[in-house]
C-alpha cells in the first residue's frame, strides 16, 4: 500500500461515514503502520495526509447560566429536571437516558453514571456501558439535587431499577424525543444553533472556574487518558462535593 493507495481509502471512508469516524480510522491506519516501520516490516509509513489524523472540530459556544435556565424553562414538564442534570451533572444524553432511580442518592447528593442508552439502526435502544473510563458518581450541586428529588416526588416512583426519565405517562424516553424538545426550546430562547451537549461543556467549564483541577474536572466529566489517570487517582471524592457547593454558590454570586 502506497500513499495514494491510503488517499483514496481515505476519501471512500469519509464519504461513507464522517470526519471523526475518518478521522480515528486514519489514525489508527497510521499507528499501524508506525508500528510496521519500526519493526522493519515497510521501508516508510504511507500515511502522509496532513492533518487527517488530528482533530479538527469548531470551537463550541459557551452559554452562560441565564441561558441555561431560559432553556430549562423551555423544556416541557418531564425534561426540564433531565436538562438541569445535563448542565450541573455534565452526563451526556445516552447517559442521561440509561439513569435509573436508584442511580440518585438524594441524601447524599450524588449520582452514579455506570450506563448509557445508544441508538442501533434497525434495532432501536440498546443499554451499554458508557464511554470507557465513564463510570463515576458525581456530586450534584443544591439546584440539581432539588431538581431531581421534585422531579421524582411528581412522578411518585420508588422502584430502583425504574428508568429516572420517561415520556409523560411513564412510556421510553428516547433520544429523538429530547432532540425534537429541545430544538423548539433553543430556538424560543434564541440560539437555534446550541447542541443539547453544550449543556455538559457549560457545567463544566463552571466547575473549571469554580476551582477544579484539570483532574478534577475529568473525573466528573468521566473523561480518560493514560496521563490524566495518574492525576485524578488522588482527587478525593470530599473534594469533588466541595466542587459542587463551590459551583452552586459561583451562581448564585
Amino acid at each position: 500500500m502506497g500513499p495514494a493507495d491510503v488517499r483514496r481509502w481515505h476519501q471512500f471512508v469519509l464519504s461513507q461515514t464522517g470526519p471523526t469516524a475518518a478521522r480515528q480510522a486514519y489514525a489508527l491506519l497510521r499507528a499501524v503502520f508506525n508500528t510496521a516501520v519500526s519493526d522493519d516490516l515497510v521501508p516508510r509509513n504511507p500515511c502522509r495526509i496532513r492533518g487527517a489524523g488530528q482533530p479538527n472540530s469548531p470551537e463550541r459556544p459557551l452559554v452562560d447560566l441565564d441561558v441555561v435556565m431560559a432553556l430549562v424553562d423551555a423544556m416541557p414538564e418531564h425534561l426540564k429536571a433531565f436538562t438541569i442534570v445535563a448542565f450541573w451533572g455534565h452526563a451526556r444524553l445516552g447517559e442521561l437516558l440509561g439513569l435509573r432511580v436508584g442511580d440518585f442518592d438524594v441524601a447524599r447528593g450524588t449520582l452514579r453514571i455506570e450506563r448509557q442508552v445508544i441508538e442501533v439502526d434497525g434495532e432501536g435502544p440498546r443499554i451499554t456501558a458508557p464511554k470507557v473510563g465513564s463510570i463515576r458518581t458525581v456530586h450534584l450541586p443544591a439546584p440539581a439535587v432539588d431538581a431531581l428529588a421534585a422531579h421524582l416526588e411528581k412522578r411518585g416512583e420508588t422502584r430502583p431499577d425504574a428508568p429516572l426519565f420517561t415520556q409523560p405517562g411513564g412510556t421510553e424516553l428516547r433520544a429523538h424525543h429530547v432532540h425534537a424538545r429541545w430544538k423548539t426550546a433553543r430556538t424560543r430562547v434564541g440560539h437555534p444553533d446550541l447542541h443539547f451537549h453544550d449543556l455538559r461543556h457549560a457545567g463544566l467549564t463552571l466547575s473549571a472556574k469554580s476551582g477544579a483541577t484539570v483532574a478534577e474536572v475529568m473525573r466528573r466529566a468521566g473523561h480518560v487518558s493514560t496521563q490524566a489517570a495518574m492525576r485524578y487517582q488522588h482527587a478525593a471524592e470530599e473534594r469533588d462535593a466541595e466542587i459542587a457547593v463551590l459551583m452552586a454558590s459561583r451562581a448564585t454570586r
